[in-house]
């Protein structure tokens, strides 16, 4: 339908709003529903409250098991790093100890090579 002028929208408006009332009244005030009808209800609420507790679960063991995967690299990453710190320090210690042999030899060599005069 197609609205020309303002008297054909208020003609409108009153007449959804008569069909509006009318559905109202129509409806029996304060009558509750059977009790089979609310227990169906409750139970389909039930079936539905645990399908989302099911999905939360799942939601959770998937997320902690990405954090026990991140835990997981970290661990191995800390102890690659610590095994190549302690190569390092083994580097280290090798090249100290050849350069105090290297320099006990100088002064052994210096101290053979030169002769009392």
């Amino acid at each position: 339908m197609e609205i020309k002028n303002l008297e054909q929208a208020l003609k409108l408006q009153k007449d959804f709003t008569t069909r509006l009332a009318e559905s109202l009244v129509a409806q029996p005030a304060g009558k509750m529903p059977a009790i089979e009808v609310l227990l169906k209800e409750k139970e389909q609420m039930v079936v539905h409250a645990r399908a989302e507790v099911e999905a939360a679960i799942k939601e959770r063991d998937a997320a902690v098991s990405r954090w026990d995967e991140r835990v997981e690299q970290r661990k191995e990453s800390v102890a690659r790093l610590q095994k190549e710190m302690g190569d390092l320090k083994k580097q280290l210690a090798k090249r100290k100890d050849t350069a105090k042999d290297s320099d006990a030899g100088k002064t052994k060599k210096e101290a053979l090579g030169k002769k009392p005069r």
